[in-house]
């Protein structure tokens, strides 16, 4: 019998951050990369993890005067009315990530799985699935991903290792070579799939040892960095900086070319979708989770699931969104860049300021009461 206690263990915190951060950046960051960095892309994968580990330092320092959760430690900084706003960016920025890898999800579905399946209702049915994991709990769903965790992993190094046999190390060159402003692109560019790193904020309630919880970030995104590395090189050496760069989804097309020995799984390429499908299904059932918390937070809800109906309506009418329109994903870059970004890493900047100072002013009132 398992508990119910509203609180997960560090390791099922790791492998869940683990998938969240190496899920949709697997998909879609090589190919990305290849056409800012080519061969250089591995150092801006190194850049941007040294930079996420300073973003983890400050987020540790910002958990560390949390007495509860995120959203009580930003009113009593900040006030009720700018910690709404910033409560209602949030939000958005919750909703329209779970509604673009509901995009990419249900797109991945319809190339490598159901090539006749409508986008429409193979949306709707991942929806309904995200609320079934939501209601059952992040203790549930934990349990879940710490089992599936190492049944994802380790096919996937299996077939790396497989496919480095393959590698042309030739077309690891030549390196650096890319000119400083494309080397900033392609780190910052690795950088925007590592934010979801920021979700320790808002886990520090559910947490069974919250002291540890930054350590537990910064181990998950060097090992998703560590990843995305390998697969990058891996990737590099079998198609080279061009092909790589005209791949949409280069690691399950690896994913296809690789041939186990005895002939086993002709299709690998459709049997190993189930770890993009997992991982991606993790970051977007995540946003969906925050997204309706922070609903029940905003209007005070307790037992009902209208936040939970309204966070699932609003990530299925933007997936909509993404699949109709089809500049909806330069404008989800653009606000990831210029908005999500900078708030992302100048908030917490700004929290754990504004706490050293009280906490120096508290220390300096008690010094003259004494």
């Amino acid at each position: 019998m398992f508990s119910n206690n509203q609180k997960i263990s560090l390791r099922q915190i790791g492998r869940l951050l683990i998938l969240d951060l190496f899920g949709l950046g697997s998909l879609l960051l090589p190919g990305l990369l290849a056409k800012t960095a080519g061969p250089d892309g591995v150092f801006c994968i190194l850049a941007a993890l040294a930079a996420g580990l300073v973003y983890v330092w400050v987020l540790g320092r910002v958990l560390e005067r949390m007495k509860g959760d995120y959203y009580s430690f930003m009113r009593s900084h900040l006030g009720v009315v700018c910690s709404d706003i910033l409560m209602v960016f949030y939000l958005f920025l919750f909703l329209l990530t779970a509604a673009f890898v509901l995009y990419q999800l249900t797109t991945l579905i319809r190339v490598w799985l159901l090539p006749q399946g409508s986008y429409h209702w193979i949306s709707l049915l991942l929806v309904m699935v995200a609320a079934y994991a939501t209601i059952r709990g992040l203790e549930g769903r934990a349990r879940i991903y710490e089992i599936l965790f190492w049944l994802l992993l380790a096919p996937l190094l299996v077939m790396l290792a497989l496919a480095a046999r393959t590698v042309n190390v030739d077309y690891w060159t030549p390196v650096c070579f890319t000119e400083p402003q494309e080397f900033g692109q392609g780190t910052l560019l690795v950088f925007l799939f590592f934010l979801p790193v920021f979700f320790i904020l808002f886990l520090k309630p559910y947490c069974g040892k919250p002291q540890k919880l930054a350590g537990c970030g910064a181990r998950s995104l060097g090992i998703a960095s560590g990843l995305l590395a390998l697969l990058y090189l891996i990737l590099l050496g079998n198609f080279g900086t061009k092909a790589l760069a005209a791949l949409k989804r280069p690691a399950i097309t690896l994913m296809s070319m690789v041939k186990l020995p005895g002939g086993f799984f002709a299709r690998m390429d459709a049997f190993m979708t189930a770890i993009w499908f997992f991982s991606l299904f993790a970051l977007m059932n995540t946003s969906v989770f925050y997204g309706s918390h922070i609903l029940k937070e905003l209007f005070h809800e307790k037992r009902t699931h209208y936040s939970l109906l309204a966070a699932l309506a609003g990530c299925y009418v933007m997936g909509q969104w993404f699949f109709a329109y089809g500049e909806a994903v330069g404008l989800f870059v653009k606000f990831l860049l210029w908005i999500a970004t900078p708030a992302l890493i100048l908030l917490p900047v700004l929290l754990w300021i504004l706490g050293a100072c009280r906490e120096k002013q508290g220390g300096a009132k008690r010094r003259k009461t004494s």
